[in-house]
């Protein structure tokens, strides 16, 4: 048994019995033009994606996929007491595939599949994210208030910030970094209290609801 288990340890992450699985950390850097000069933040994700056999599930889940993104929202600090957030609502374990390898317009099998993470999981590089890969951005007109919370237009924070404040780019980098914590808390310090939603609602239907009324805690921090 001791030896099995080394050996299980010993294969662990390679291609064991039709598993395939890939890792790497996605570091996402929101900068904002403002009077004062230019502000940034970022913050270091960690990816995941599994290939897994037929043989390992049933009907429709025969062969599916699994994968998952843990780490936290971007926090760009623009003073005053005034916060940007770019959240993990829209932002994923495939924006880093789609970032630097886009879907090409034939389907790839699966060993084409696998060859794209190789390169992913294997990559050093950093890229401008596309606008239909921006992440959701917030704001909060008071922070210490949940239910403030307001979603931002890309293309015009002024709106919510006032004149001369800009989005100025948005990158992702495929990189080495550890995964970052705690930033979003430092300044959310209620939301490890919130259980529900971040902004309340009595609406009934999920198509009445606001996208502000859509967001939980997880959209700011998520767990491995």
């Amino acid at each position: 048994m001791a030896l099995l288990a080394g050996l299980m340890l010993t294969l662990a992450g390679c291609d064991m019995f039709g598993f395939r699985t890939w890792s790497w950390h996605q570091k996402l850097t929101v900068t904002v033009e403002t009077p004062e000069g230019p502000r940034s933040g970022s913050a270091v994700s960690a990816a995941r994606f599994q290939m897994t056999p037929k043989w390992s599930g049933v009907g429709d889940s025969a062969g599916a996929s699994n994968s998952s993104l843990s780490g936290e929202a971007v926090v760009v600090d623009l003073g005053d007491g005034r916060y940007l957030f770019a959240l993990l609502k829209g932002y994923n374990e495939f924006t880093g595939r789609l970032a630097f390898f886009p879907l090409p317009q034939k389907p790839l099998n699966k060993e084409e599949d696998a060859a794209v993470y190789d390169q992913l999981e294997a990559l050093r590089a950093t890229k401008e994210l596309p606008r239909e890969l921006t992440p959701l951005l917030v704001t909060f007109a008071d922070i210490d208030d949940p239910a403030s919370v307001a979603r931002v237009d890309p293309d015009d924070l002024a709106a919510h910030f006032g004149e001369g404040y800009a989005l100025s780019s948005i990158t992702l980098a495929i990189t080495d970094e550890t995964v970052t914590k705690g930033r979003v808390e430092a300044v959310l310090g209620w939301l490890g209290d919130i259980k529900g939603r971040i902004k309340p609602t009595d609406k009934k239907y999920a198509d009445e609801l606001d996208v502000e009324e859509t967001l939980y805690s997880i959209d700011f921090v998520r767990g491995s």
